[in-house]
């Protein structure tokens, strides 16, 4: 089944108007379930910078090609070291076999683990859920320029959207079967991002 995840970045600073509201997704990951029992890992190094929000609105035009390849060369070896580290990891539980699914469990990232949660909700055929990380909270620094005049926040909110069909056929997780999500880079992103104004 196919699944997509998005990471929103945000601008501070007195320069941020030289700055971006990123939008970036995840091109490898593997996300897997067998009844309640919750797993995933996902490759830094696939990271992608989709473009620019501005407005609630991707900008698929923005950034440059040049400026994508040193923020993405920034975020990689200054930012997630992957080199040293190398794949982020989830381990958890969902709170039930039916949605909504309040997912509990931990998160291994730069060496660090952390407890995280996420709601999932069912929206038609898909599932969605979103949550903020602090990401000095598993030991990366925000990114910062000129003096700290421009700078990155110490946020990133991330959204989910999974495929939802196992839904129909037992309208529940079943224990029985494993189930696996992964990116699809044929379908089209049609889904909107649901962040709430501001964001």
């Amino acid at each position: 089944m196919d699944a997509a995840i998005y990471i929103y970045t945000f601008k501070e600073g007195l320069l941020s108007k030289l700055a971006h509201d990123l939008r970036l997704s995840v091109q490898r990951f593997e996300i897997s379930a067998r009844g309640t029992e919750v797993s995933a890992h996902f490759a830094p190094g696939s990271l992608h910078i989709d473009g620019v929000m501005k407005d609630g609105k991707l900008l698929r035009n923005e950034p440059s090609e040049s400026d994508r390849r040193k923020i993405r060369d920034n975020v990689l070896h200054d930012v997630l070291r992957a080199a040293d580290y190398g794949d982020v990891r989830f381990e958890g539980r969902a709170s039930s076999r039916e949605s909504p699914f309040t997912v509990v469990g931990d998160l291994t990232m730069c060496g660090v683990t952390r407890p995280l949660s996420v709601l999932l909700m069912v929206r038609g055929a898909r599932i969605v859920g979103e949550l903020e990380l602090t990401p000095s909270q598993w030991g990366i620094k925000p990114f910062r320029a000129l003096g700290g005049t421009l700078k990155v926040q110490d946020r990133i909110r991330i959204a989910v959207h999974a495929n939802a069909e196992f839904l129909g056929a037992g309208d529940e997780l079943n224990p029985a079967v494993q189930l696996v999500w992964q990116p699809n880079p044929t379908r089209p992103t049609l889904i909107k991002s649901s962040l709430p104004p501001g964001f």
